[in-house]
Parts: structure tokens; sequence; C-alpha cells
């Protein structure tokens, strides 16, 4: 397990310091990266979950242990399970929630999970770095991954961008989806990290704090945490994942194994078509939803409510999904984390309840 974490940090440098060079990440920043304490699912919450799971467990359908992140993209996940709709179809879901993807990676290559919903950024380096079990066999969440200015601050990506070689000071997450926010916002104006005054963190907590105390005027931030930042401390949305990388993308996506995928393929579609089914229950009744989903994110309703409607669920990838996830990992080809694009070899879409279209 450690050798994907070798792999991966080749090029690395153990005494990396925060406002080094992009592509250049000690093992200690890669480990801890990505999101690390972000939020927490509420105790309340957790006590829900476990309660639906003595529910599945009473039907002895196959078992698919799943890692997941306290954060948006998985709504209609904890919904379909608040709601007993994995039990309906037969299922045992057993959920863990992990800080961070590469923890949800680490347990995936173990075998102590079957899927991950997590960051794509994280699997498709791990597969251009060697991992060449992994797969992506749908979608999860999209648009919720912020460009977030601080109150006094830039208020446009046009004052961002007439910004660049000023000093502005910008803070982002390494090989995340959260630096892609950044570095394609930079990219597509013809701008890099040499124009800005960077500082690459550990977690999105410590880029909250950095902009409610005035240290930072731009960070990059996920959702439901960047509208805690935003409603706290007046911050300004400035831009997003669907700006970036394309309406339809990703921003998290569900890796398997590709013998998971070739052997477990009809509980994958039962799984696949639940959380279709949850995404389209959430859209269609999203009040109720909320108030349902409150207790288990543990953030207030008025947050969650802001949170949840700009990352919604994305459960199937289509073509356009697909191209806007090829054209993602062509700025993480620029910022060195490899060469070529793996997402063509990335993708097992077979098991989705809708045809790609």
């Amino acid at each position: 397990m450690r050798d994907i974490f070798k792999r991966l940090m080749s090029a690395a440098h153990s005494d990396t310091p925060a406002t080094s060079s992009p592509g250049k990440l000690s093992r200690r920043e890669f480990l801890c990266g990505c999101g690390c304490s972000a939020l927490a699912l509420s105790a309340t919450g957790s006590a829900l979950l476990a309660a639906a799971s003595r529910v599945e467990a009473a039907t002895g359908g196959p078992l698919i242990r799943v890692g997941h992140l306290p954060a948006g993209c998985v709504s209609h996940l904890l919904l379909g399970k608040l709601r007993g709709d994995f039990a309906t179809a037969g299922l045992r879901v057993e959920l863990t929630q992990f800080n961070g993807p590469s923890e949800s990676l680490q347990a995936l290559v173990a075998d102590r999970i079957e899927l991950m919903h997590a960051p794509w950024t994280m699997t498709a380096a791990a597969y251009a770095k060697g991992t060449k079990d992994l797969r992506i066999i749908g979608g999860s969440g999209k648009g919720g991954i912020e460009l977030v200015a601080r109150k006094g601050s830039v208020t446009t990506v046009d004052e961002f961008i007439a910004a660049a070689g000023k000093g502005l000071r910008v803070g982002t997450l390494r090989l995340d989806t959260l630096e892609l926010v950044g570095y394609g916002t930079m990219a597509s104006h013809g701008k890099s990290y040499k124009d800005y005054d960077m500082t690459f963190f550990p977690s999105m907590v410590g880029m909250g704090e950095a902009i409610a105390n005035g240290k930072l005027d731009v960070v990059t931030l996920a959702q439901p945490y960047a509208e805690n930042v935003v409603r706290s401390n007046g911050a300004r949305y400035l831009s997003d994942s669907n700006a970036v990388w394309g309406p339809e993308a990703a921003d998290c996506v569900i890796t398997t194994k590709q013998r998971t995928s070739d052997q477990q393929g009809d509980a994958l579609r039962r799984y696949l078509k639940v959380l279709q089914a949850s995404a389209t229950n959430l859209t269609q009744h999203y009040a109720a939803a909320v108030d349902q989903l409150q207790p288990v994110y543990g953030v207030s309703r008025e947050v969650l409510e802001v949170a949840l409607a700009r990352q919604v669920p994305n459960p199937v990838i289509s073509a356009a999904g697909v191209a806007g996830l090829t054209r993602g990992a062509e700025y993480l080809k620029q910022l060195g984390y490899f060469t070529g694009n793996p997402i063509g070899q990335l993708l097992d879409l077979r098991h989705q309840p809708a045809a790609l279209a």
C-alpha cells in the first residue's frame, strides 16, 4: 500500500515548504491534504445511519462497503441510506467516513472497502502512477468546488485575473479538485501560480480561518464548508468547478477496482440505480430532503439549504461529463502530476443506470 504513495511522490521533496512550486509535495502534504478535518458528521447523524444499517442487515443481501467524505457530493447517498432505499433494493451498504480522499484510497487498495466517493483527481493521479486496477464507475457530485474571496478583496473573476502580479494571496490544497478550481481559473485566462502569492494548505479549515482573519484574499473550498465560510465572514463566491471544467463534469466520483466491477456487477447496478433515484427524489422534494439531511451534516439548515443547491448530485456521468473530466485532467498535466491523460482508461461506466449519452 505504501508503494502507491511512493510512486505518487517520486518527484517530491520531504522538506517541501507550504509555498513550494506546483506538482512538488511531500508525502506528509499528500497524505494530509485534500480536505482533511473539513467537517464531521454529527453524532445524531451517525446514529440515524446506524439505524438504517440495522434495517438493511435484515435483507441478507450483498454487502457493499463504501467510503465517503463529509461533503455535499454524497447528499443523495446519505439520503438513500436514511430513507431505507438500499434495504428496499436488497443491499447492505456499510458507510465509513474518511477525513480525506487519500485515506479512502488506502482503504480501497487494501480491500477494506469496495467503493469510494471521492475527488476524481486522487484516482487519476494514482492510476497514472501505476495503480492500474482503479476504475471510475459513476459520478457522485458536481458544482460544489468553489473559488471564494474574502470581504474587501476582489469581487469577480475579472478582478481576480487583473490582480495577477500584484501580490494577491491565494490558498489551495494539493492534488485535489480544490486545486483545479483555482489553477484552472488562472490558466484559462493565461495566468499561473507565479502570478499570485500562493500558500498550499493541509486542510480546508486552515483556509477558512485564513479568510476569517484576513491572512488570505482568495481560497478554494468545498460545500458545505464553503457556505459556512461565506455566510460567517461576508466572503464572496467568484467561480466554481462548473465554470472551470464543465457543467456536467463531476467533482467527486465513485471509484472501485476492476475486479469488483467485473465480479459484482449486479450489486453495483442496484447501488447506482438507488443513487440515481435518490438524487431525483432530493431534487423534486428539496426542502424535505434538507430537513432530513441537516442532522447528518451537523450544520445549520440555512447553510445546508444553500450548500446542497450548489453541490448537486451527479450520479450518472454523461458524455459531456467525460469531456469535462478530460479537460480537468489537462490542468493536472500542466501542474506536473502526470503525463498523458488517464481519464479514458479509468472509466468503466457499464453499470450506470442510464446509457452514456
